[in-house]
């Protein structure tokens, strides 16, 4: 019985002698006459039905399918010999397309489709080799050292550094299919043998490679360049977490060292495709239709595997604790190079920011987040004192200002810890994460003000009076969540310009928006830097006055200050930049001369833009959310003339390049504490060339703005305005968080 009373319809049956006819012009003709975005959809058709529609003797789609008269030996099988004898010239050959897979796959593409269409490979790791005699291309071993050492140690070292990859990726954070593809097909990367058998296979073979004094010179120096390459590449990576100890970039230079000799000797190789099979994917457990096999040229594969070295090299750059603002600012500039570090990079660097419970394996967590509070809103606290930790009577208030503390570490270190981490993914995913855990943060901003009102009268802070209103405190730790909270907002309107997530009409209200966020975190600053210089203040004239003015305390006040100092110059500079470019847009909507995306009025209205833009605003308690209205209001300059806005606009990107000049003479990095700590070279010049992108940008937004300027108070004929938006990537588009419009005249006839 079926359920429901439902009753089962029968299939259709099939009626072979029906009269069959092509119906591919009908079927265009039709689907011509739909507009963007329509959808035809049968309500009868379900998904089972969809499935089945797939056939499954269908080649393109069932990876076990044999073709009538295709012997199933043959099918499965390839006729290649992998103990054939190979010349010098096959086997760079070989070595050079192994390694264009491997980048490949770090690129993001499968093992199926990379590596493991390699017939050698395949031999190597099935049957799966217990030891690593059993690791060879045949059980009956090849007459050719050529083949049974060198190619055969340069294939092992490969695997091997697959496996070491493998592993540090798997155990971090990052997106199947969009960043990696993990998926070994129940094949084993070599994981249970070490690393020193693969290291003395290699040295094995490079000295026999030195003994041929017969072969030619440049292919015996190819041969011995790409195994050496091997070595240190494997050496490199097996290093791993060992590098916050060794703090060595040797491997990874001498890795460097050797990709000109490879791409010089690249010519010499002699590709050797029937090495190489699809058919292999047979073999392999999937669950995925056939795809083909991957092929990157050699180029691209050295270029990947040049930023992959240098990324590495200059990671180790900052793994000198020496501060949380300084440590936020080098991770977020170093992972957000074009193009962005490979996700070994990315995952590498997850582990090193916390790893055992401590900070780029020096400081612990409660530390890091203490160093925070110091740097932004407590330079001088007894809230931060250690020593409150010793006290044991339940009655003093240190014991109790010390229970609370730990209880707001406990709440607080993982969220802040990980807001650090974020960065390490992938550009789409920071924001998508931020516009989830932004939500966090606003409840943990309201659980730290409860902290702060019961932390006020046991730290016996006395209230201050603000702009003649009534007393108030300082509330140092929901200030501080505030302040997390507030970037993250900013965050989000920004890298959705660099995603470009929003459509030209929208651009007026983001950029409005985003000078919104500034200025309501410019206020935050100040009220923040009022209560440090109060409470310096009072520190100063207290009867202990000798302790108040130690150089240690003296020290936390003025990192402070430079902190704030620095975040305030920013802020300034991003909110006057957002002025005018909001000005600008708008003067080009008013005269509709701003391209529109295709069928956006078709689709949608500007209310219910603004409502799926500010989704990740609403359930925001603090900022509130602008009301529909107001934000029209102020996004289109309702009751402005054009010479405001023009006026408003100049006078924004005038203060806008001033402050990034000031942002530029600040540097990247607050000093450090100590004087033996300098800062990461590598990182500060990228640090500066993101930042005079941005001034780039900026003298492109004045000459778009005199361009508009011009055409609209000329004297002569009339002039018709052209508006090109560069997109994200392309050489116009100076940075990707400042979308600067390109406008030029044309006389109309």
């Amino acid at each position: 019985m079926l359920p429901n009373n439902e009753v089962r319809v029968p299939p259709r049956p099939l009626t072979p002698s029906a009269p069959r006819r092509d119906i591919t012009a009908e079927f265009t003709e039709a689907a011509s006459k739909l507009q963007i975005g329509e959808l035809v959809k049968d309500e009868a058709f379900t998904l089972f039905e969809a499935v089945g529609a797939l056939e499954i003797m269908d080649s393109k789609m069932d990876s076990g399918y044999i073709a009538s008269g295709e012997n199933q030996a043959q099918a499965l099988e390839d006729n290649y010999d992998v103990r054939q004898e190979l010349s010098p010239e096959q086997v760079v050959g070989l070595m050079d397309q192994l390694l264009c897979y491997e980048m490949a796959w770090h690129m993001g593409h499968p093992l199926s489709q990379t590596l493991f269409t390699s017939i050698y490979l395949d031999k190597l790791l099935w049957p799966v080799p217990r030891t690593m005699e059993d690791a060879r291309f045949d059980r009956v071993p090849s007459d050719s050292p050529l083949i049974s050492l060198v190619l055969r140690s340069y294939c092992l070292a490969l695997i091997k550094a697959c496996d070491l990859v493998h592993s540090r990726v798997a155990g971090e954070y990052y997106y199947e299919e969009e960043d990696f593809v993990a998926q070994l097909y129940h094949r084993n990367l070599l994981s249970p043998f070490d690393p020193s058998h693969f290291y003395r296979l290699l040295d094995q073979a490079v000295a026999w490679v030195d003994a041929q004094n017969e072969m030619d010179q440049k292919l015996r120096d190819a041969i011995r360049t790409r195994l050496m390459f091997r070595y240190e590449f494997m050496t490199a990576l097996d290093q791993d977490l060992e590098v916050l100890d060794t703090r060595s970039t040797e491997n990874f230079k001498s890795c460097l060292a050797h990709l000109d000799a490879l791409k010089e000797s690249y010519p010499l190789g002699k590709p050797v495709p029937e090495a190489f099979s699809l058919k292999i994917q047979r073999k392999l457990a999937s669950t995925v239709p056939p795809r083909p096999i991957v092929h990157i040229n050699h180029e691209d594969a050295l270029d990947h595997l040049k930023r992959l070295c240098k990324d590495a090299i200059d990671m180790q750059q900052i793994l000198e604790y020496w501060g949380p603002t300084n440590i936020k600012t080098a991770i977020w500039t170093l992972l957000s190079r074009k193009p962005q570090p490979s996700v070994y990079i990315r995952c590498l660097m997850q582990a090193l920011i916390v790893s055992d419970m401590t900070i780029l394996g020096a400081v612990s967590v409660r530390k890091f987040l203490y160093d925070d509070l110091v740097e932004l809103v407590l330079p001088s606290s007894i809230l931060l004192q250690s020593n409150m930790d010793e006290v044991e009577v339940p009655s003093d208030p240190r014991f109790q200002i010390a229970r609370l503390m730990d209880g707001f570490v406990k709440r607080f270190a993982q969220p802040f810890v990980d807001s650090v981490r974020c960065a390490c993914l992938n550009r789409c995913r920071v924001r998508r994460t931020v516009c989830h855990t932004v939500v966090d943060w606003d409840n943990l901003q309201m659980e730290a003000e409860e902290l702060d009102l019961q932390l006020q009268s046991l730290s016996k802070e006395p209230p201050l009076q603000l702009h003649g209103g009534e007393p108030t405190y300082s509330y140092p730790l929901s200030s501080w969540a505030y302040h997390q909270k507030l970037t993250q907002l900013r965050m989000i309107l920004q890298m959705g310009f660099e995603l470009s997530i929003y459509s030209p009409e929208e651009l007026p209200g983001m950029y409005w928006y985003l000078s919104h966020i500034c200025s309501t975190h410019l206020g935050h600053l100040d009220r923040i830097r009022t209560f440090i210089v109060a409470a310096r203040k009072r520190d100063l004239s207290a009867s202990n006055i000798h302790a108040a003015s130690t150089s240690r305390a003296a020290a936390a006040f003025h990192r402070c200050y430079r902190c704030l100092e620095r975040l305030t110059t920013q802020l300034i500079a991003v909110d006057a930049f957002a002025i005018a470019l909001h000005a600008l847009y708008v003067l080009l909507a008013r005269h509709k001369v701003l391209p529109s995306a295709a069928g956006s009025d078709a689709y949608s209205t500007d209310k219910l833009r603004y409502e799926i833009r500010m989704k990740p605003f609403l359930p925001i308690s603090l900022p509130e959310l602008v009301p529909y209205e107001e934000y029209h209001r102020e996004a289109t300059l309702q009751g402005d003339t054009d010479v405001t806005i023009l006026e408003r606009a100049s006078k924004a990107i005038t203060e806008a390049r001033k402050a990034w000049e000031a942002t530029l003479a600040h540097g990247a990095f607050v000093e450090a504490v100590s004087a033996k700590k300098t800062p990461p070279i590598a990182i500060e010049e990228d640090w500066q060339r993101n930042v005079k992108d941005t001034m780039r940008a900026c003298i492109g937004a004045s000459i778009a703005i005199e361009t508009v300027k011009k055409a609209l108070y000329s004297d002569e004929r009339p002039v018709k305005l052209q508006v090109n938006i560069p997109e994200v990537g392309s050489k116009s588009r100076w940075h990707d968080w400042w979308s600067v419009p390109q406008v030029s005249q044309q006389s109309e006839s």
